[in-house]
C-alpha cells in the first residue's frame, strides 16, 4: 500500500534514522516456535496498521522476496552487548513523492503497550520511542536494556548497568489500532498475559 507522505513526516523520519549511521541488509526475519508441537514456521511481514503505521505480522510458510519481508539494521557502532552491535531494526515505508513517482522512507520499530497486558506490539512508525535490538552470533534477534529492576533495593541507586540481550519474543493474536492480526509480541515479563501467545525465536536471514 502506498502512502502520500507529507514533507514534514519525511524528513522527522530522516531525523530519526539519522543518528543510525551504520547499516546492515536486507535480509528477512525467520519466525520458528519454541513448543515441542509448534506448528508456527514462518516469517515476519509488515502489515498495514494506519497510515504511515506497519506492525510486525506473522506469516507462514515460505518468504517470497518483496518490500513486506525485508528488513535492515541501523546502529552505531557505539552500543554493544558482548561483540554484538545494537541498534534499530528498520523497515522502509514506500510512498509516491511530490512528482508521483515511487519512493520510500527508513521507519524504526517501536513498541506499543498496553496498560492492561504485559504484551506489547512492535510497530513501525515514526514515534522516538524506539526499542533499541540487536543480532547475536546465531543471528538470533534480541531486545536490549542495561539494568534490571528486579535487583532494585529501596532507597539504593542500581549499580550494575552491564548491557544486556533479552530474548522475550512470543506470535500472538494481538489488537492495535484497530486491527487484530497473528503478530510478533514482545513479553514484559513472566507467563503472556495474552493466551494466544507462543514464544519464538526470530532469526535473520540475510538475502
Amino acid at each position: 500500500m502506498k502512502f502520500q507522505l507529507s514533507a514534514a513526516l519525511v524528513g522527522l523520519a530522516a531525523t530519526v534514522v539519522s543518528a543510525q549511521d551504520i547499516q546492515s541488509g536486507p535480509f528477512t526475519l525467520h519466525i520458528k516456535g519454541t513448543k515441542s508441537n509448534t506448528e508456527i514456521d514462518g516469517y515476519a511481514v509488515s502489515c498495514h496498521a494506519g497510515a504511515a503505521i506497519e506492525g510486525l505480522c506473522y506469516a507462514e510458510g515460505v518468504a517470497v522476496p518483496s518490500n513486506s519481508i525485508t528488513y535492515y539494521f541501523n546502529y552505531t557502532g557505539y552500543n554493544q552487548v558482548g561483540d554484538d552491535q545494537v541498534g534499530s531494526l528498520i523497515w522502509n515505508e514506500p510512498y509516491t513523492d511530490e512528482n508521483g513517482n515511487p519512493a520510500s522512507v527508513e521507519q524504526e520499530m517501536g513498541l506499543v503497550y498496553q496498560p492492561n497486558s504485559n504484551v506489547a506490539a512492535p510497530l513501525f512508525g515514526f514515534s522516538q520511542d524506539i526499542f533499541s535490538v540487536g543480532f547475536d552470533s546465531e543471528g538470533e534477534l534480541f531486545g536490549y536494556d542495561y539494568y534490571d529492576d528486579a535487583k532494585f533495593v529501596a532507597g539504593q541507586p542500581p549499580t550494575d548497568y552491564t548491557p544486556k540481550a533479552y530474548y522475550q519474543w512470543a506470535v500472538c493474536w494481538q489488537y492495535f489500532t484497530g486491527y487484530y492480526y497473528q503478530s510478533v509480541a514482545w513479553v514484559q515479563n513472566g507467563a503472556p498475559h495474552n493466551p494466544t501467545c507462543e514464544p519464538v525465536v526470530i532469526t535473520k536471514v540475510d538475502i
